[in-house]
């Protein structure tokens, strides 16, 4: 086993963070719509305190890309740039989709490279969304796809069901029968390994599965090699308070579970004898809160397996992290090729 001891920075600045926020008596209500309306967040906005519209933009990754004028032009952009890389994977590369893992009607995966050998590796894809935008499905989250196929890689990109039609616990739920559906398929095919890529929302269902309950029942687990978690969000405290993730409760969090739906507050001892390799890689066009979540993520899981590195990528976005992984000779991606060769 190569010990990728931690941490690997790239051009890491150091930030000092509490911001002054406080609790908000926001009305709760889980059967709330799971559609994000720009408009009527605006004018929610100015009738919002001071710290309740800090806490907003901490919380809103459009906010804090430079790339375009507005929040609905940085979207706008991002679903075009992944739609069209996924149609043109879907025309290039022998796939298989909608693939069922579960009962529900998002749960599916497509499947690319199937006509790749048995044991060629397989990447698994787990798109962001703040779990309840239900316009971000597998189509927008098939990143990649383009350079690994043609490196060997069998990709996976993976759907969810969506907050309020399940609460948040039931959709980490969701996404351990995805993950074990992954990894059977990859036992039953012969897969040399399985990796695993979480962005924004999707790193947390991802990474809340390596909490030692949920670890501890997942099949196959020495199949898993890495577990890339990108910009994600690993601490609901605060975020739990915002009209951007949770306007009106859909995510049903409450006291009671707000720190077992919180990956970073977890314990990872449990992974200290396993050989699992953990990336988290942030960007320098974030908030503070996006930055302190990743490092307080590293620090969980540093606490129980030296297996861990760090990437802050200063020139990135929320969103461009992920787009520009189907382009080859970006960074990011150059370095899931180089961990494929090792």
């Amino acid at each position: 086993m190569t010990l990728r001891m931690c941490v690997h920075f790239v051009h890491i600045q150091q930030y000092s963070f509490h911001g002054p926020y406080q609790k908000t008596s926001l009305t709760r209500n889980p059967k709330s719509a799971s559609q994000f309306n720009f408009s009527t967040f605006a004018l929610n906005l100015v009738t919002m305190s001071d710290a309740q519209r800090d806490l907003e933009k901490e919380f809103s990754p459009s906010a804090w890309v430079k790339r375009f004028r507005t929040a609905e032009e940085v979207i706008e952009h991002h679903k075009k740039v992944v739609r069209e890389g996924t149609q043109l994977a879907r025309e290039t590369f022998k796939c298989e989709l909608d693939v069922a893992y579960g009962p529900g009607e998002r749960s599916k995966v497509d499947i690319y490279g199937t006509d790749l050998p048995p044991n060629a590796p397989i990447l698994v894809l787990v798109h962001g969304g703040y779990w309840q935008l239900e316009e971000y499905t597998k189509e927008l989250g098939t990143y990649g796809v383009l350079p690994l196929v043609p490196a060997g890689c069998r990709v996976i990109a993976a759907d969810y069901e969506m907050c309020p039609k399940v609460t948040l616990s039931e959709l980490t739920e969701n996404a351990f029968q995805c993950l074990s559906f992954c990894l059977n398929y990859a036992a039953k095919l012969g897969a040399s390994s399985v990796s695993f890529l979480g962005h924004s929302a999707g790193a947390h269902l991802v990474v809340a599965q390596f909490e030692q309950e949920r670890f501890e029942r997942l099949p196959h687990k020495e199949l898993i090699r890495d577990v890339y978690l990108l910009s994600g969000v690993f601490d609901l405290r605060e975020l739990r308070h915002t009209e951007a993730a949770n306007s009106k409760n859909l995510l049903a969090i409450t006291d009671d579970n707000v720190t077992a739906l919180s990956p970073a507050l977890a314990s990872f001892l449990h992974l200290g004898t396993e050989s699992v390799n953990f990336t988290i890689v942030v960007t320098g066009n974030e908030s503070q809160s996006y930055l302190k979540m990743s490092e307080d993520m590293r620090d969980a899981l540093h606490g129980g397996t030296n297996l861990v590195r760090f990437y802050l990528l200063p020139n990135k976005d929320h969103f461009d992290i992920v787009e520009q992984l189907n382009d080859k000779e970006e960074y990011l991606t150059e370095i899931l090729l180089e961990d494929l060769k090792n």
